[in-house]
């Protein structure tokens, strides 16, 4: 979202906040049907040749349906911290002759932190509290935090 221009940007903040706004009854209803025996996401699992992957009932079900609804607490910080990063000092080690890569590790990252923390602080205590998505999509036998 940083590194794009406006209209993208916009685009992009919409796709993280809509579903933000959305019920957490709906979005977790809406994994069900996508990940069920049969479903959506199974067809084309198969259709690519991975052939019948367990979804629904499963602790990776959990992590799917979780991630999409926990996505934006982890998105927002980062991208409040990371607008803020001036870009030049990206710039300046890349005239000293750093590789992208190592811009990024040694610049941008340690620069990140802070937002990073916030972040996973923030959908980790959010994810302490969560029922409904665990006892929707995994199964009755797979005991979670909550």
């Amino acid at each position: 979202m940083v590194a794009f221009g406006p209209a993208v940007r916009i685009a992009l903040t919409l796709i993280v906040l809509v579903p933000f706004w959305t019920s957490l009854m709906v979005r977790t209803f809406a994994w069900v049907i996508l990940l069920e025996d049969g479903g959506p996401i199974q067809t084309l699992l198969s259709f690519v040749g991975l052939g019948s992957v367990p979804l629904l009932r499963t602790n990776l079900g959990v992590v799917i349906g979780m991630s999409q609804i926990l996505l934006p607490f982890l998105v927002l910080p980062l991208y409040a911290v990371m607008s803020g990063i001036d870009r030049r000092l990206v710039l300046a080690s890349s005239s000293l002759g750093a590789r992208p890569v190592i811009s990024f590790a040694r610049i941008w990252v340690p620069l990140s932190l802070p937002g990073i923390g916030a972040g996973c602080l923030m959908v980790f205590i959010s994810s302490l509290g969560f029922y409904v998505t665990p006892a929707l999509l995994g199964a009755p036998d797979d005991a979670l935090i909550s």
